[in-house]
């Protein structure tokens, strides 16, 4: 079970943005796009899972009343996604004091990071159910 899909993709980043990131090359056909925005949601989810196992959460999560996605995963999906398909895409920007790589959504993953964190130490917790 995906915590977002490609609607949540678009809504969060914008119909344009999330298919110019998931063609890599001219041409690539709508099948491929949509693979891509796919295995962008599959990462995303791995991280999550990842932190939310370490945190005892069970997989994949849930909310407690309704068996739904919690609507902070369903967003930190979202974001993650985006900013990996971005990443692929191979964005080049550079901070422009120091010249270091740093794209424009550096922030949004540097805050999805820490609300990750925030779980993985139980400063945060989601309206999910625990355990096995």
């Amino acid at each position: 079970m995906a915590y977002s899909d490609a609607d949540d993709l678009n809504e969060v980043w914008g119909t344009g943005n999330v298919t110019a990131w998931a063609t890599l090359a001219d041409g690539d056909s709508a099948g491929t796009i949509a693979a891509r925005k796919t295995r962008s949601i599959t990462m995303a989810d791995a991280m999550i899972d990842a932190v939310a196992r370490t945190a005892g959460y069970r997989i994949p999560m849930q909310t407690i009343e309704g068996g739904t996605t919690p609507t902070l995963v369903n967003n930190l999906s979202a974001v993650l996604a985006g900013v990996w398909m971005y990443e692929a895409f191979g964005a080049k920007d550079f901070d422009p004091k120091s010249g270091a790589p740093y794209h424009r959504l550096t922030f949004r993953k540097m805050e999805s990071e820490k609300l990750l964190d925030a779980i993985r130490v139980g400063q945060l917790d989601i309206d999910a159910v625990r355990g096995n």
